[in-house]
């Protein structure tokens, strides 16, 4: 019997052990991720349709912020003859999942009221964010933007 114990305890604390070095491997790139995504990005690339759009300065001046506390910021510009101007200005709380490569934005638009969008195959690193956007909702992402801290 004591054997028997012994054994159920040493299985115990050696599924314990495997189960804390997975989670602590786990954990690190999400929180990684998740720092790295928390910053005021500005627009440097789009891509519609795979094909590459022109920026000019104006344009380049759209961004998205991210904040640590789940909220975020976007504006869109667009140039109207000389005149830079505001287009789009989007506010509300965000969900990253990097199992997914997936972010959530959750607003209000105000002429179409409470909003969804999903920003698909989401690729962080510590200067870039990269992702893709299906916006008429086909299955089919036709905007690929590319952002620089």
């Amino acid at each position: 019997m004591k054997k028997i114990f012994y054994l159920l305890c040493i299985t115990v604390l050696l599924f314990q052990s495997c189960n804390s070095g997975d989670s602590n491997s786990t954990s690190t790139p999400v929180s990684s991720d998740q720092s790295n995504l928390v910053y005021r990005w500005n627009l440097n690339k789009w891509l519609l349709n795979n094909v590459n759009q022109t920026l000019s300065t104006c344009v380049k001046q759209e961004y998205i912020q991210f904040n640590s506390n789940g909220t975020f910021e976007r504006k869109d510009y667009y140039l109207n003859g000389s005149s830079c101007l505001l287009q789009g200005f989007d506010s509300g709380t965000y969900s990253y999942s990097v199992a997914t490569s997936k972010i959530t934005l959750n607003f209000t638009d105000p002429a179409n009221g409470a909003q969804i969008e999903k920003l698909n195959n989401v690729s962080i690193t510590s200067t870039n964010l990269k992702y893709s956007l299906d916006e008429n909702g086909d299955g089919i992402d036709e905007h690929n933007l590319e952002f620089l801290k």
